[in-house]
């Protein structure tokens, strides 16, 4: 039982890093434990298959024996939810997981959570308080870099894209600190945006390029995707 429960820790901290072929391998041959069901959702959700991490994540979300599962899956369905585009419904999960949280890194996620989707429904004051709400939390790696993407987007969505660079360039840092693939690839897709719309052409298409090239290598196709849409909408050559 213990060297299961070993397996699964490892194989979340490889999903974190963007490892997701390692990750599915080091889950325990029955996969049908609570948390090996998330990190099945959580590595779909990051190489971009938001319907299947969607049909394993909304049953933990919903019925979960464990409130840790059931707060990690309403995140990681809330995500699914928002690159698709629904933010409104992404929203209803992100309240449920801050409903379910009781530490504050789970705090932190939903609340980080809830500050994306209100820029996605144009509210910036709500982005704005939920983000300071968050700021004031104890903060894990990923937290912290979830944080910066979002401060990059409400400094783009408010149309001063200069004030975003420092927190795009400290998600980029901190991603690197903990070696997450994935992370990287995106903090450099926002870093790149910024920087574009800041009027520092050459620098973002470096990053936006390195993005691309980082998202593609790791499996994050929903990254890759947008990597390559912004290059070619912003007149750069998008291989590679």
């Amino acid at each position: 039982m213990r060297a299961s429960g070993n397996a699964v820790v490892r194989a979340t901290e490889l999903a974190f890093r963007g490892r997701f072929d390692a990750a599915l391998a080091a889950l325990p041959l029955n996969r049908t434990s609570e948390r090996s069901v998330w990190v099945q959702a959580y590595v779909a959700s990051s190489r971009g298959r938001f319907d299947r991490a969607l049909e394993l994540a909304v049953p933990l979300a919903r019925s979960a024996r464990a409130r840790e599962a059931r707060v990690a899956a309403s995140i990681t369905v809330a995500s699914a939810l928002r690159q698709t585009g629904k933010h409104a419904r992404a929203e209803a999960w992100d309240r449920a997981a801050l409903e379910g949280a009781r530490t504050d890194v789970e705090k932190g996620h939903a609340l980080i959570g809830l500050a994306a989707d209100a820029i996605g429904r144009g509210r910036i004051v709500a982005c704005r308080r939920r983000l300071a709400a968050a700021t004031d939390l104890e903060r894990d790696w990923r937290a912290q870099v979830r944080l910066d993407w979002v401060r990059v987007e409400l400094a783009l969505t408010s149309g001063r894209a200069a004030h975003g660079l420092e927190a795009a360039k400290r998600a980029v840092a901190l991603s690197r600190e903990a070696d997450a693939l994935r992370h990287v690839a995106k903090s450099r897709l926002f870093y790149g945006v910024a920087l574009a719309d800041a009027g520092f052409t050459e620098r973002s298409h470096r990053e936006l390029s390195s993005a691309l090239r980082g998202a593609r290598a790791c499996g994050a196709a929903r990254v890759a995707h947008v990597a390559h849409d912004v290059l070619s909408q912003k007149g750069f050559a998008a291989a590679g």
